[in-house]
């Protein structure tokens, strides 16, 4: 339902004209009780600290870059927030894993964050073996105690598909995401296991730097996106499970617009594969011979079904007559580089895009000219009235509307490509009880916190 409910916040007020966001914290939260922290309640003063700090030198600041006017702690769990003006996604935007609440002891002793990771919630970190795993316990102190259930989660890096689902024949794993051709193996040989099924909230797209050619002609962006195949992707990748994005990810469908569905209007044309409207729109653009551009993409992070994907799209555009240079990129590299837009002019790229919970994050930080992953380097002034339009509409049936036709103008304009999305499958032993997953960057401590075991064979 992407409606947010309290976590540290027990309570929260929205003023009748929008701007003010009063909080009342948990009194009962505490940090971890490890030095320097030792215990002590998480406060307001935290709250005000965190967010100064993240609008200051956050990766992602600029989603709330001049939002808020002001934030100041009423009482030791009250937290105001007073905005400039109406911002119909605040709420989500805090929710939303952008926004930590952080300890000021630590970053004072340490200058950062990363070599203690002392926090209120359900866990304490307690070590981490490299290319191996990560291994945290119980926090006793949770303000939501008991939970959580389990006494420690051993966070496994796992090298490959093929490992995992032998953990998951053998009962070494409790839990795991599982391909959707995997997900039907193990149900063959292990009917017990338990499978969680949901279309995620992911976007794969295809991205390029939009002031270099070919890729500033808005035809050649259209020829790439109706050179995929997507039905092929879904039926070859995810089984027949999957669904086609539009610039928003299907497993957003509160807000997502389905290509596929009656309402989408003409646009939709661009999500239907078409190697002869491919091959006039590069002709037009001046290629009556084709296309041949570098592509990059990392094969070390997202998983087989991804791999699988990146082969399979360079099948397809070159079924249509777009020859791909391929150049496999490791992850470390790709994130802090290419991800970013410091690319070579002229490549194409396909990746997969932080899963969020609000369409606003999407659409201001790939689409507007200050957004923190907008990879194609967009600068619409058409589509940035857009945005900033649907950001301060406080209806949410004339927002949904706004965001509708916000998805119907990119679908024609192209500035990314995307794919298809599969459906997602979490795979638990028997003994595994009350999971709840959610595709969001906050699962592990969301899905984890309320599990608990019964009778798992020693």
């Amino acid at each position: 339902s992407f409606v947010p409910t309290g976590d540290l916040a027990e309570k929260w007020e929205v003023s009748q004209d929008g701007l003010t966001y009063t909080f009342h914290l948990r009194k009962n939260a505490k940090w971890q009780a490890v030095p320097p922290l030792n215990g002590r309640a998480v406060t307001a003063d935290d709250v005000v600290y965190s967010y100064n700090r993240f609008i200051k030198d956050g990766v992602q600041k600029a989603i709330l870059a001049n939002i808020v006017k002001d934030v100041k702690a009423v009482d030791a769990n009250t937290v105001a927030f007073t905005l400039q003006s109406v911002f119909a996604p605040f709420e989500n935007t805090l929710a939303s894993p952008v926004f930590w609440i952080v300890p000021k002891e630590v970053v004072d002793q340490d200058g950062d964050l990363r070599k203690n990771h002392a926090g209120s919630g359900p866990f304490i970190f307690s070590k981490y073996d490299k290319g191996v795993q990560v291994v945290v316990k119980r926090n006793p102190d949770y303000y939501f105690a008991p939970q959580p259930y389990v006494n420690e989660v051993d966070l496994l890096i796992v090298p490959d598909d093929a490992t995992a689902v032998a953990g998951m024949r053998s009962k070494q794993i409790d839990v795991n995401g599982v391909s959707q051709t995997d997900r039907d193996a193990l149900l063959k040989t292990n009917p017990e296991i338990k499978m969680t099924d949901y279309v995620q909230n992911l976007l794969d797209f295809m991205y390029w730097r939009l002031e270099s050619k070919p890729f500033d002609d808005v035809r050649v962006r259209q020829a790439v996106a109706l050179a995929l195949d997507r039905d092929e992707s879904i039926k070859t990748l995810f089984q027949n499970r999957g669904a086609y994005n539009s610039q928003l990810p299907a497993g957003m469908p509160v807000w997502w617009l389905d290509p596929q569905g009656s309402n989408f209007g003409a646009n939709a044309k661009y999500f239907k594969r078409d190697v002869d409207a491919t091959k006039k729109l590069l002709a037009d653009a001046g290629y009556p011979n084709g296309l041949k551009v570098p592509m990059i993409s990392t094969l070390n992070a997202y998983g087989d079904t991804f791999n699988q994907g990146v082969e399979l799209v360079q099948k397809q555009l070159k079924d249509a007559g777009i020859q791909v240079d391929f150049k496999p990129q490791d992850y470390s590299a790709y994130i802090a580089s290419t991800y970013l837009g410091k690319f070579e002019g002229g490549t194409m790229v396909w990746g997969l895009e932080t899963p969020v919970q609000e369409p606003h994050d999407y659409l201001f930080n790939m689409y507007h000219p200050k957004g923190a992953r907008n990879h194609a380097g967009v600068n619409d002034p058409a589509l940035t009235a857009m945005i900033e339009k649907e950001m301060v509409t406080l209806d949410k049936a004339q927002r949904k509307q706004q965001i509708d036709d916000i998805q119907r103008y990119l679908a024609e304009k192209e500035y990314y490509a995307v794919g298809p999305i599969g459906q997602t499958t979490v795979a638990a032993q028997p003994w595994v009880k009350d999971l709840f997953y959610e595709s969001d960057y906050g699962r592990g401590a969301e899905y984890v916190v309320k599990i608990w075991l019964d009778n798992k064979p020693q």
